[in-house]
């Protein structure tokens, strides 16, 4: 499903697969994460490129799991990938065992990811960064909580916040090694914002309320959520580590 905010594109499935959200500006467009896939996040920003006009210049990945940075990584195009040092970290750390177990799961050979940063253009930061592009400040900071990596983006005076896998709309959050103390007191001083637009890592977009909603789910032991009829129709995602 392809859902436009003023220059913004989300691109949100309604089988809980990863999200990938597009920025337009003056002189081009911004991806934030990339699927899985190569040629998913190929025809997606193709889609994007022929509705605008424009090319992608850059793309900004919110935490390493697979299902949001692989479709960059390894791609054939000489991409500019900006990200946290400590994504970057995680990324080239992958074992042979877990890369090829990742590529049975997928049935997509993932097994050697340092040959395909060779022809990466990588920009790292360390905890924060900002961008100003036209009148619109990105803004980075490494949150923490779902992955040690996780990082947000904020998109000001827009007030759009670009969660990853911070939030999930309906679906089911992956809680595997997840820090859940921190991850509640980041929402909650997200909460504090008033978010015209939140892009979840999963899940349809929407409005502060998701905030309040990813909340509930993880103050909620797994039990409650079994019972709750609020998370009852939630996806369950098969989300590949």
């Amino acid at each position: 499903m392809l859902y436009q905010y003023n220059n913004l594109y989300f691109f949100w499935f309604e089988n809980g697969a990863s999200n990938i959200t597009f920025l337009e500006y003056s002189k081009g467009l911004i991806a934030f994460d990339s699927s899985l896939y190569p040629k998913k996040f190929n025809e997606m920003t193709e889609i994007i490129e022929d509705k605008t006009g424009k090319k992608l210049k850059n793309i900004y990945l919110t935490h390493y799991h697979p299902d949001h940075s692989f479709g960059a990584i390894f791609n054939k195009k000489n991409l500019h990938i900006t990200m946290s040092d400590l994504t970057f970290k995680y990324l080239t750390n992958f074992t042979e065992n877990q890369l090829r177990e990742i590529s049975k799961l997928s049935d997509f050979n993932f097994s050697d990811i340092n040959i395909n940063f060779e022809n990466k253009n990588i920009e790292l930061f360390t905890n924060t960064n900002y961008n100003i592009i036209d009148d619109i400040i990105v803004s980075s900071k490494i949150v923490g909580g779902h992955t040690t990596d996780s990082t947000i983006y904020m998109l000001k005076p827009m007030n759009v916040l670009i969660s990853g896998d911070l939030i999930f709309s309906k679906v089911h959050s992956e809680l595997y090694n997840s820090n859940i103390d921190l991850w509640v007191n980041t929402l909650e001083s997200l909460k504090k914002i008033n978010f015209k637009k939140i892009a979840p890592g999963h899940g349809k977009p929407g409005e502060s309320d998701l905030i309040k909603l990813q909340l509930d789910y993880l103050l909620s032991d797994n039990d409650r959520r079994l019972k709750d009829d609020r998370f009852k129709n939630y996806l369950l995602n098969k989300i590949i580590l």
